[in-house]
């Protein structure tokens, strides 16, 4: 008695078992590609120089704005955390927000803020550079005060043609040129908060801290 054969497979469901390991291998490469690509991007980063790090950070404000018609305030903070989690001296603020007190914070505590303050940095950035009107950014000056230390001075121009100065003053570690604090027109913001953050702490407390800040986040978001 003979075997039945098996019926061969159609030219269909062949093409349609290529499709779907093309589209495995696609999407296996993009998982592998996407971390090498944050790598590289740190890498650049940790190798720039300080203007070219505040010029990756102007550059990403003004594009954000020039996509306003396509991408909402979520979009902006999310192309903008990453970033700055990278470029900002966060642990640095920390210690000049709070002084000897930020040694008394346990790192749980010490990672909560940091992670607070640049989830309110990106917010704050996606909130007030939300539509493009012809401003853009231009050089001033770089002012080398040390091998690990330096201010960028730039001028942001308005669409009504008003000159903005903003000068970065820049720390640098192992990891590349970081920004300390943005003075604009003679003003410090982080000077502002440090004595915000302060009262707060003295008054209420570390959560309080955290959501005052969490608070100014909502606003930023529209909320």
């Amino acid at each position: 008695m003979t075997n039945p054969t098996s019926p061969k497979p159609s030219k269909d469901l062949l093409l349609l078992a290529h499709l779907r390991q093309a589209l495995l291998f696609a999407a296996l490469l993009l998982l592998t590609m996407a971390p090498l690509g944050a790598l590289q991007a740190q890498a650049e980063l940790a190798e720039a120089s300080p203007e070219a790090v505040v010029e990756r950070l102007e550059e990403m404000l003004i594009n954000n704005m020039k996509s306003s018609d396509t991408i909402g305030f979520q979009q902006r903070f999310e192309r903008l955390r990453p970033l700055l989690e990278q470029i900002m001296a966060v642990e640095r603020m920390g210690r000049y927000v709070f002084g000897r007190d930020w040694r008394d914070f346990d790192p749980d505590a010490r990672r909560h803020f940091n992670k607070t303050f640049l989830d309110l940095s990106a917010a704050t950035y996606a909130g007030q550079f939300d539509a493009h009107n012809g401003e853009a950014f231009e050089p001033i000056e770089v002012q080398r005060q040390s091998e690990d230390r330096a201010v960028v001075r730039r001028r942001l121009i308005t669409g009504s043609g008003r000159k903005v100065a903003f000068d970065y003053l820049m720390t640098r570690d192992e990891g590349g040129w970081q920004i300390v604090t943005i003075i604009t027109d003679g003003v410090s913001d982080l000077a502002i908060k440090r004595g915000q953050y302060r009262r707060v702490l003295e008054s209420d407390g570390f959560e309080a801290v955290i959501e005052h800040i969490s608070e100014a986040i909502d606003k930023q978001r529209g909320d």
